[in-house]
């Protein structure tokens, strides 16, 4: 995919990102050229110029996305990405290649990187380069594999449902620490990816039903648009449970005998009248209208006994 250097552009005097192919321009950089050509949006990188066998891009000052993260800030990122992805998504481009070391943390927020590099047009192979690009010696799987979709492994197209299921697993990733999908081998995390779901997570109801809809195995029962998951991922932030007080919750205020002081009232009446004085009127009994109201409400209510 080529190499990255840190550059200077003396023309408009600005430091750029230099993207240099190992070879002439191939069909890879092409790709990624028209992808980020066409996009012009605060969380994607921008491109500057097109050479024979380079990129002029932002230069972007940031570090790679890592979990885990609060829930809170795991969301507001979440909601830049989906920012992102809807734009390209709108411009008919999937990003194809959705994963933690793509999504960069900067001052100003999120940015996304290499749009459209990963497109396969057949079941992947342990020579593909973005597989194997990050074997260690032990043969160990740290690539991008553990962030495609059930058809991209079948070697159908990707659309931006694809985008989607990755979204879910950098999600899942964000909140958890782990990848949603993971094994020792290539064959292990796709059989994961293709068989298996990710272990739960301990999270309000809600936003674990989001995550797994991101994560389901049929393109269609994933949500169709990153406009529409970002509504449902805001709806279920409202519908969790009510925020604690120190981080624990607040304890409930008893009154007698373990009930609330509002459910004390309510058994005692809906109005508490206070005590007559000791040197008031005798309180005449009950009427009819009163008279099915508790013994102990109109004792409270009858005032002193007249004194013979």
């Amino acid at each position: 995919m080529g190499e990255v250097w840190k550059a200077r552009d003396t023309r408009l005097d600005r430091t750029v990102a230099l993207k240099v192919s190992k070879a002439d321009f191939s069909e890879r950089f092409e790709r990624e050229a028209r992808a980020v050509a066409a996009l012009n949006h605060p969380n994607i990188c921008t491109l500057h110029d097109v050479g024979p066998n380079y990129l002029v891009m932002e230069l972007i000052e940031g570090a790679p996305l890592k979990g885990p993260l609060p829930v809170e800030k795991a969301v507001e990122y979440a909601g830049q990405i989906l920012d992102a992805l809807d734009a390209a998504h709108r411009k008919g481009i999937t990003h194809r290649d959705l994963k933690p070391a793509n999504i960069l943390v900067t001052k100003q927020g999120i940015k996304l990187l290499d749009f459209g590099l990963a497109k396969q047009a057949g079941p992947p192979k342990e020579s593909d380069a973005t597989l194997t690009a990050a074997l260690t010696g032990k043969g160990q799987i740290v690539g991008t594999l553990q962030y495609m979709a059930p058809e991209q492994l079948q070697g159908g197209e990707a659309d931006a449902r694809s985008d989607i299921f990755a979204f879910g697993c950098v999600l899942y990733e964000l909140l958890s620490g782990k990848r949603a999908f993971d094994g020792s081998s290539a064959a292990s995390v796709i059989a994961a990816i293709l068989e298996r779901e990710p272990a739960s997570l301990v999270l309000a109801p809600p936003l674990e039903r989001v995550i797994r809809k991101c994560l389901a195995k049929d393109p269609d029962e994933r949500f169709q648009t990153a406009r529409d998951l970002k509504y449902n991922l805001a709806l279920a932030m409202e519908q969790r449970p009510a925020a604690t007080v120190s981080g624990k919750p607040r304890p409930l205020a008893l009154g007698r005998r373990g009930h609330s002081g509002d459910r004390r009232r309510a058994r005692l009446g809906r109005v508490a009248i206070p005590p007559a004085p000791r040197d008031s009127p005798p309180v005449p009994p009950p009427d009819r209208a009163t008279r099915g109201q508790p013994v102990h409400f109109w004792k409270q209510c009858r005032g002193p006994r007249p004194v013979a």
